[in-house]
């Protein structure tokens, strides 16, 4: 994301975070936006009608509501609203488009892809792959993690996070988070390293950026590789800046989604973007289809009719992250209530989240927590959810309960059994999220008595 003077628009989570509080002062500056591709439907907005980011204007950027019956469930995460209309005719017109022409494997809109992601994330080296996993995969190998490895992570991740590490022939070290950010605890890691320790492995859990600062000199210090799972964090300001690579993913769910599974490594260092697109596909030399230059590698490019279709969605990514952070903060202001009177803990409106989920913790534990989830479902037909429900060393498979029979990771376990997640993406409507918030007052308070 290119750096501007005061006065200018980046399209990042902090720009983002600022725009929010103006839109919602009514006091929105005029903004010279960045020319990245990912900000142009922002950028229109911002530069011909500001009153359009503001819910309650004419012709407003937000969702409107669906128009369902008032008794209808609101859904967690509707499939059928992943995307706008114009979003969906977009993606079938690049991807009839990419059919047509007969490049559906490879084809110039992958590098086209890689250049302007790169340029949004200021970056210098993007390497477009089939699936965030793999794009773990590659980062993970390209640093160097190999087979009787340990790679320090923590335990409240999907399970792709873990599954990297295990494809690469290493170990996961499982270490605990940070109480307040919820991300790995730069402060625990050094009494995790060991001798065949030979990487760090933060999460951006929900889309909050993980002390990655902190993690980096630790890792300098040991000789460590350093790799983001930043999957779930894609727009967050500083991802990929202070590490050795970060991958991304364009799964359907995510933020910004495709057709199908995708995702990217992001690197500032030209050596290990080099070994990444190797990797990515067979081992190749990028420059000689079917002559190696590693030994062996996997079949994990991105696909060019995806990258097509990448390339039609990729200006309404900012867009889309303004709505997530409006509503994020949306509902932080109408569940202050229970934050004051210490019945639940909020997520902090911070300017380095992306807001890829909206997780409240009930501050009295499990049993409350699935008796308010329960009481929304049935009562007020509103779907929540608790993301990653097992942790990964409460897994019980033989492996796991080999590795981390023992392991005792209190902040995480403590989170986990308090979160409950709730409707948050970017086609919600206004009228659904007030549905949301009546729910789980409503809930709270049946829950007290």
């Amino acid at each position: 994301m290119t750096t501007f003077p005061n006065g200018s628009f980046t399209g990042d989570s902090t720009s983002i975070h600022r725009l929010v509080g103006e839109v919602q002062r009514h006091e929105v500056p005029a903004y010279r936006c960045s020319p990245s591709l990912a900000n142009r439907a922002l950028s229109v907005s911002l530069a011909e009608d500001v009153g359009r980011l503001d819910p309650s204007g004419p012709g407003s950027v937000f969702a409107t509501d669906p128009r369902r019956a008032a008794g209808d469930p609101v859904p967690f995460l509707p499939k059928s609203r992943l995307w706008t209309r114009d979003e969906q005719r977009i993606a079938v017109e690049r991807f009839a488009r990419a059919v047509a022409d007969g490049e559906l494997t490879s084809g110039p809109a992958i590098g086209e892809f890689e250049d302007a992601l790169a340029e949004f994330l200021a970056v210098p080296h993007v390497v477009a792959t089939s699936s965030g996993t793999d794009a773990l995969v590659i980062a993970l190998r390209a640093v160097g993690v190999s087979h009787g490895d340990e790679v320090i992570m923590p335990a409240n991740s999907f399970a792709a996070t873990e599954n990297a590490v295990w494809a690469c022939g290493a170990t996961p070290v499982l270490v605990d988070i940070d109480p307040v950010r919820h991300t790995l605890d730069p402060a625990l890691i050094e009494t995790a390293i060991t001798p065949r320790t030979r990487a760090i492995l933060p999460v951006h859990l929900y889309g909050r950026f993980a002390d990655v600062p902190g993690l980096a000199e630790i890792a300098r210090r040991h000789g460590l590789g350093l790799v983001e799972d930043a999957c779930q964090a894609i727009g967050v300001t500083g991802v990929g800046q202070h590490s050795d690579a970060a991958a991304l993913s364009f799964n359907p769910y995510k933020n910004f989604g495709l057709t199908g599974k995708a995702g990217a490594v992001v690197t500032r260092d030209a050596e290990i973007g080099a070994s990444a697109r190797r990797f990515a596909y067979h081992g190749f030399d990028p420059e000689r289809k079917n002559v190696k230059e590693d030994a062996f590698g996997l079949n994990a490019k991105i696909d060019n009719s995806t990258a097509a279709v990448a390339l039609g969605l990729l200006p309404r990514l900012t867009l889309n992250n303004y709505r997530r952070a409006f509503l994020a903060k949306r509902y932080i202001d109408a569940l202050e209530e229970l934050a004051a009177d210490g019945t639940a803990v909020l997520p902090a409106f911070a300017p380095d989240h992306a807001w890829h989920l909206f997780g409240v913790q009930v501050a009295v534990g499990r049993e409350a927590r699935d008796e308010i989830q329960a009481r929304m479902r049935t009562i007020d037909a509103v779907e929540t959810d608790i993301y990653y429900p097992v942790l990964t060393h409460r897994q019980q498979t033989p492996l796991h309960r080999k590795h981390f029979a023992h392991v005792a990771l209190p902040w995480t376990e403590r989170v986990h059994s308090r979160v409950l997640h709730l409707p948050l993406h970017n086609n919600l409507s206004l009228s659904e999220q007030d549905r949301v918030i009546e729910a789980l007052h409503a809930a709270f308070r049946a829950t007290a008595h």
